[in-house]
């Protein structure tokens, strides 16, 4: 059976554990530190510090020697990480089978597709679509996936700058809630299966 917890999610900070996987670390480690004894691996999504907080990536290095870190090249070169994985080459690890996939956003940004257990998983957020999503046949067990807006409400603030930066502009470089919903309900195994919302908006949800 699958374990989750949402520790954080959203431009304030990002974590979530699955299992013994801790995705992303962008929280103050006095947060996560009684999670860590647990934890065998720590996927890293992109270099941003709202899922990398660099004080809590070197506390982790330091103190848990063994967690395995795993991201993308661009992670790698920022930080310093033990496995460099590539979008769309299936990896092998303790857990299961890893399969990273590309996301759409301003910098290298990896979404993952975990097979454990015999379930699959998906994982995505900061993308401005899932297009290049693997979508196994028998559709996902669990879906995390980016929900970070309405798109009408969205659509309310473009060419407007009173925010003092551009909200509309911001906001397309991350996944609609319709997006992410038309995603669950074509993707999902069955209707067991639960959608977990990640990156939520405070304003435009």
């Amino acid at each position: 059976m699958i374990k989750y917890e949402i520790i954080s999610s959203g431009s304030k900070g990002n974590c979530v554990i699955i299992n013994d996987i801790m995705i992303d670390c962008g929280v103050p480690f006095r947060i996560i530190k009684e999670y860590l004894y647990d934890i065998k691996y720590l996927l890293l999504t992109h270099i941003h510090s709202d899922h990398i907080k660099e004080g809590s990536l070197n506390r982790i290095k330091k103190m848990f020697p063994k967690i395995q870190i795993i991201s993308n090249w661009e992670v790698a070169q920022r930080f310093g990480i033990d496995d460099i994985v590539n979008a769309n080459f299936p990896v092998e690890f303790g857990f299961g089978t890893l399969t990273p996939f590309e996301c759409i956003h301003d910098v290298v940004t990896y979404g993952y597709v975990i097979q454990m257990e015999g379930e699959n998983i998906i994982y995505a957020t900061d993308t401005a679509t899932l297009k290049n999503a693997p979508i196994p046949s028998e559709g996902y067990d669990y879906l995390f996936l980016e929900s970070n807006h309405d798109e009408k409400k969205l659509e309310q603030v473009r060419n407007k700058n009173n925010y003092g930066y551009d909200p509309y502009k911001g906001g397309m470089r991350h996944l609609s809630t319709q997006k992410c919903k038309a995603f669950y309900y074509t993707h999902r195994r069955n209707k067991e299966s639960p959608l977990i919302e990640l990156h939520k908006s405070e304003r435009f949800y």
